[in-house]
């Protein structure tokens, strides 16, 4: 009797069907004033139903976060550093690098493409710096920045080429924001003549 005589002096019972415990004045249907123990849980990390993330505010309040939405805002407040580098004779279409919203390829010529992750319809405007490679160590005349290029995307998301004059030996350094966004995406695209037949094809994306 003296275990459950405690228990009951712990809890309140407000006229509204609230309960607290530690307190006698609960703001919620159940208030806590205290530490809270779960000795079991289940993992349901792959388990579709359970889309919720708890979240607690600075008073302790508990409430649920939409998991897909999370993983959204996460993903676009992280730093990312992406890289693809291969040898080829010729661009390998399929090698996509996905980076932010944004995903990036050489398509044949070679020529760099973006598409968007997601189809919207939006004009994403972005600055371009190129350098021409002279030889492996350095780059000569004519270098060159153009500011204010859009690239514009519809339903259908085709890719885009964001350089339709570029060739071999080209580096081309390209700054852009998707629209709404805090984050700067820095992408870079170089195809290095290695041999006769044989080319370096380099594509590298920071989100930051």
């Amino acid at each position: 009797m003296k275990n459950i005589s405690l228990f009951f002096s712990l809890v309140s019972f407000s006229i509204n069907a609230q309960v607290g415990i530690g307190t006698t004045a609960p703001a919620r249907a159940l208030d806590v004033n205290g530490d809270v123990r779960i000795r079991t849980l289940t993992d349901k990390s792959t388990d579709g139903n359970y889309n919720k993330i708890i979240v607690a505010n600075s008073n302790g309040d508990l409430d649920s976060w939409d998991k897909a939405s999370l993983l959204n805002t996460v993903r676009d407040r992280a730093i990312e550093n992406k890289k693809i580098v291969y040898f080829s004779n010729s661009p390998v279409i399929g090698n996509v690098m996905d980076c932010g919203k944004m995903q990036y390829r050489f398509d044949t010529g070679p020529l760099p493409q973006m598409r968007l992750v997601t189809a919207a319809d939006i004009i994403i405007y972005y600055t371009k710096i190129q350098k021409v490679n002279s030889n492996v160590n350095t780059f000569i005349p004519p270098n060159s920045i153009i500011s204010n290029l859009t690239a514009t995307y519809t339903a259908s998301n085709t890719w885009f080429t964001l350089d339709p004059a570029y060739s071999n030996n080209i580096l081309d350094e390209l700054y852009m924001t998707y629209p709404g966004d805090a984050n700067l995406y820095r992408v870079t695209f170089l195809a290095r003549n290695m041999g006769a037949d044989q080319y370096f094809y380099t594509m590298l994306c920071e989100k930051f």
